[in-house]
């Protein structure tokens, strides 16, 4: 375990230095959309994303470094995502990571400016990566695109927003989560296997261990947003229209959360003697307090 924990600050560390480079402009004119762009994107995220595509790569034999700007472009997509959540005609929350959210400080024009900079800047690196055959490049970008689009997040936050103000059915909720928190997982996986050359198989099971991954994170979040503080927790509570908890209450959620890791971890058997840092990882994330 220690061994492994140390294998994810290595390559958290690798992460954060290549990330500076690919999101970074020297225009002056720039300067206030830079800080913005940089206050949302340094402000000390677990980095989950990054490091479940680098973990789908040493599966794979396949080096850090191949797959560099696909973990840049996911936390850029991620970051954007949280920017965009917390606007006040969105969710309406005012705090994020234990600080106040981007357009608290900036307002909400740089924000927004700041979040779409982030998902277009996302696409631009995978696709100027010098490294990554162009077939590949419009595999991994096609799949990104999807993600965020009305397929993805955009439709998951309208659902969300929709029902802001109805009982919401397991159909709707099921509908906002696969495509606000746990689409962003599986393409992680997805986009780092197609640059791997996994097979359909292992590219399945890589999926639905994002899948359940997801699950398990967002209804572990909806517990934190029901049960902890903002000082906890790190962020305004209680500003999701849709969550679990509200839905199922607290004991079952408990036990989904469980339910929903042991799935991911059953998911990746095929990957058995190879899978040890994929296990650890979902272990961390059922942990988690924040």
């Amino acid at each position: 375990m220690e061994n492994i924990l140390r294998s994810f600050k290595e390559a958290k560390d690798y992460f954060e230095e290549k990330l500076v480079a690919y999101a970074t402009t020297k225009e002056p004119l720039l300067g206030v959309l830079q800080e913005s762009i940089n206050y949302s994107l340094y402000s000390g995220g677990k980095r989950i994303r990054p490091l479940f595509a680098f973990t789908v790569g040493e599966l794979f034999g396949v080096s850090r470094e191949k797959l560099t700007t696909l973990a840049c472009a996911l936390e850029m997509i991620h970051t954007a995502s949280l920017i965009m959540d917390d606007l006040p005609h969105m969710d309406d929350a005012t705090m994020r990571r234990g600080k106040p959210a981007n357009h608290v400080v900036y307002g909400q024009d740089v924000a927004a400016l700041a979040s779409i900079g982030l998902l277009t800047r996302a696409y631009e690196i995978v696709l100027a990566d010098p490294g990554l055959p162009d077939d590949k490049k419009a595999k991994v970008v096609q799949r990104l695109a999807n993600v965020v689009g009305i397929g993805g997040l955009v439709g998951g936050q309208f659902v969300d927003l929709k029902f802001a103000n109805q009982e919401m059915e397991y159909s709707a909720l099921d509908y906002i989560h696969n495509h606000k928190t746990a689409a962003l997982f599986v393409a992680s996986g997805s986009t780092a296997a197609t640059i791997c050359d996994a097979t359909g198989e292992q590219v399945a099971a890589l999926e639905e261990y994002a899948s359940n991954l997801g699950f398990a994170f967002q209804i572990l979040d909806d517990l934190l947003d029901a049960t902890g503080t903002e000082e906890e927790v790190g962020k305004s509570l209680q500003k999701d229209k849709g969550n679990f908890v509200a839905f199922y209450g607290a004991e079952k959620c408990r036990d989904l959360v469980e339910q929903y890791t042991n799935g991911a971890i059953r998911a990746i058997h095929i990957f058995d003697g190879k899978n040890d840092k994929l296990i650890v990882l979902a272990q961390l994330l059922l942990k988690r307090r924040s």
